[in-house]
C-alpha cells in the first residue's frame, strides 16, 4: 500500500461552516484511507484549534508562525525597516512559509475556501496537485482578493470544489473558471446530530413561555448576512400577528458592534421584549431545536452549513431568492423563499407559518427527505474522496 500525503490549507479554525466542514472531511479521509498521511496549515486559529490539532500528523498555524519571531528579532526588523524602509509583505510571509512546507514532498494539497488560494499557488507552481473548495460568491471571493487576481490566478488550480451548483456557475461565468475544472459538492452534516440540552429545559432557562413560538437564526453577525435587517422584520412580524412570539438572533457576540447596533434598533422599533440575543457558542444544535421556524436572512450565501442542520432537525426553513445555494435546496416547495430582500413578503410568510403547525410540520419533513435523499453526507463525503484519489 503506497503511502500519500496530503496538505489540508483551513483558512481558520472558528465555529463556522467551512472550518467545521474540512475538519468533518479530515476525520472521514483518516477513519477510510490508512494510507494517507494529513498534515494541517491554519492560515488562523480559533475555537476549533484543539479538534484540528489532533487529527493530523502534523498542524501549522500560519498566524502563530509568523507571529513567533523573537523580541530582538522584532526590534531588529523595526529597525531596519526605518533605515532600510523596506517591511517583510504578507506574500514575503506566504512564501517563508510554503517554501517550508514543500520540503515535505506533498503528493496533494487541499486547500478550504478561496482565501486559500494564495497558498496553494506555490505548490501549484512545482506541479503538485491543488484543489480549492470554495464555498463563497461573489462577495465573500473580491472581500478576499481583487478581481483581477482571481480572473488571473482561477487557472492555477487543478481541481476546483464549488460548495455549490450557484458557485460553480458563478465562477464559471464571473471568473473564467474552466468547466472542465469545476465539480459542484454541496456542504453536508453528520448522520446524527449532538443535542445537549432538552427543549423545554432550554425554553425554561430563555425565559420562553409555552404558547410563545420561536423564529430564529444561527449566523455570523453581518452585511452579508443580512443580520441588520432582523430588528425589521421582527417588527413587520409581530405588526401582522397576534400570537406571542420570541425571535433567537444566535451569533456574534454581545460587544460586537454589529449585535450592540441591532440591539439598539431593537429598542428603537419596540420590539426589544420579542428578541433574545445568543453569542456565538459551541451548542448551536441546542437551540436551533427548539425553533418553529428558521430564517435566512442573507443577501448571499452559498449552501449554508446552518440551513442543512434546520433541514436534518425538520425545520421549515425560509429565505430570499436570488441569495445563493439556500434556493437550489429549498425550490419546488421544499421551503419558502421570498422576493429578495422583501421583508414584508417574508414577515407575511412567517406569519403564515406561525397560524399552521401542520404546514410547518409538512415543510419541515419535505426538506429532511430532501436532505437524506440527495444530501447525504457519505454520498457527498464520497465525491470528494473520487476527486482526491483520481488526482492521486
Amino acid at each position: 500500500m503506497n503511502t500519500k500525503k496530503i496538505l489540508f490549507i483551513s483558512h481558520e479554525a472558528s465555529l463556522s461552516g467551512a472550518p467545521i466542514l474540512v475538519l468533518d472531511l479530515i476525520k472521514r479521509l483518516q477513519q477510510e484511507k490508512k494510507n494517507y498521511i494529513i498534515d494541517v496549515l491554519l492560515i488562523r486559529g480559533g475555537e476549533l484549534y484543539e479538534e484540528f490539532a489532533r487529527v493530523p500528523n502534523h498542524i501549522v498555524v500560519a498566524h502563530y508562525h509568523l507571529q513567533s519571531f523573537s523580541f530582538l528579532k522584532r526590534n531588529l526588523k523595526r529597525i531596519q525597516s526605518l533605515i532600510f524602509k523596506k517591511t517583510e509583505t504578507q506574500q514575503d510571509k506566504i512564501d517563508k512559509i510554503t517554501s517550508n512546507l514543500l520540503e515535505n514532498n506533498y503528493d496533494l494539497v487541499y486547500g478550504n475556501t478561496m482565501e486559500s488560494l494564495v497558498w496553494t499557488l506555490p505548490f501549484y507552481k512545482k506541479n503538485i496537485p491543488t484543489i480549492v473548495a470554495i464555498h463563497e460568491l461573489s462577495f465573500g471571493i473580491e472581500s478576499t482578493y481583487p478581481k483581477e487576481f482571481v480572473l488571473e490566478n482561477i487557472s492555477n488550480i487543478t481541481q476546483i470544489i464549488a460548495g455549490s451548483q450557484a458557485v460553480a456557475d458563478n465562477l464559471i461565468s464571473k471568473y473564467n473558471a474552466s468547466p472542465q475544472k469545476v465539480t459542484a459538492v454541496h456542504s453536508f452534516v453528520d448522520t446524527v446530530l449532538t443535542i445537549q440540552k432538552d427543549k423545554s429545559i432550554l425554553r425554561n432557562e430563555l425565559g420562553i413561555k409555552k404558547d410563545e413560538l420561536i423564529i430564529g437564526i444561527a449566523s455570523s453577525q453581518e452585511l452579508r448576512k443580512g443580520t441588520d435587517m432582523i430588528p425589521m422584520l421582527v417588527q413587520k412580524i409581530k405588526q401582522k400577528t397576534d400570537l406571542q412570539f420570541k425571535f433567537i438572533n444566535l451569533g456574534g457576540h454581545s460587544k460586537s458592534p454589529a449585535v450592540r447596533c441591532a440591539k439598539l434598533d431593537a429598542e428603537k422599533l419596540g420590539v426589544e421584549n420579542n428578541m433574545i440575543f445568543i453569542d456565538h457558542n459551541k451548542t448551536p444544535n441546542d437551540y436551533i431545536n427548539i425553533f418553529d421556524v428558521f430564517i435566512l436572512m442573507s443577501r448571499e450565501d452559498p449552501f449554508p452549513l446552518v440551513m442543512l442542520t434546520a433541514a436534518k432537525l425538520k425545520k421549515p426553513i425560509v429565505a430570499f431568492e436570488k441569495s445563493g445555494g439556500a434556493v437550489e435546496f429549498l425550490e419546488n416547495d421544499h421551503g419558502v423563499l421570498v422576493p429578495y430582500l422583501d421583508l414584508d413578503a417574508m414577515a407575511a410568510q412567517v406569519n403564515v407559518l406561525m397560524q399552521s403547525s401542520s404546514l410547518r410540520e409538512t415543510y419541515g419533513k419535505n426538506i429532511h427527505h430532501r436532505l437524506e435523499n440527495e444530501y447525504s453526507d457519505k454520498k457527498l463525503a464520497g465525491k470528494i474522496f473520487t476527486i482526491i484519489d483520481s488526482l492521486l
